[in-house]
């Protein structure tokens, strides 16, 4: 009987992971601001039991205006639709960016979309078909096998950034 019952709840695990793939692996983020620009931003990140903490500034000085949390992720197929995370924060609005592969025009074009924060954990769910091109030219459409990253991004404004992410995955409908 145990054994029966080991071997449904390994197939309720491997169920839930067929429907998701989750992204909270500190070792795949990096941070980028833009200073590798001439920019002025500052940004710290910390990752602590499975939380990833954003702090800093984001400054417009410079031509600057952003900072980023940001993972290089290689997805084979096109049936994730979104990704989808919790998060808290100080009121302000922040953006989730993607980056495609391939040829773009300015080099740095992505698609984005805002999401507000408030100081409770939320939780968000973010459709790439949702998502909107920032100003350029994409050779590559908007699908899951297209994309080359996907960042957090405090963005476009003088504020401070004080953000927490946690439960970060890539989700099938």
């Amino acid at each position: 009987m145990i054994e029966i019952l080991l071997k449904l709840l390994l197939l309720i695990f491997l169920s839930m992971n067929a429907f998701s793939n989750q992204l909270d692996d500190p070792n795949t983020w990096r941070p980028i601001t833009d200073q590798v620009m001439g920019g002025i931003s500052k940004l710290v990140i910390s990752h602590n039991d499975g939380v990833f903490s954003m702090k800093g500034e984001v400054s417009t000085e410079n031509n600057g205006g952003f900072v980023r949390l940001s993972n290089r992720i290689d997805i084979t197929n096109n049936n994730f639709k979104g990704i989808k995370f919790q998060a808290k924060g100080n009121n302000e609005s922040y953006e989730v960016h993607v980056t495609l592969k391939g040829l773009k025009m300015p080099p740095w074009s992505y698609f984005s979309k805002s999401f507000d924060v408030i100081n409770e954990w939320q939780e968000y769910t973010i459709d790439f078909k949702d998502l909107k091109a920032s100003s350029g030219f994409s050779a590559a459409s908007m699908k899951a096998s297209n994309i080359r990253d996907i960042s957090i991004a405090g963005y476009g404004r003088n504020f401070n950034v004080d953000l927490k992410i946690k439960d970060i995955s890539l989700y099938f409908d």
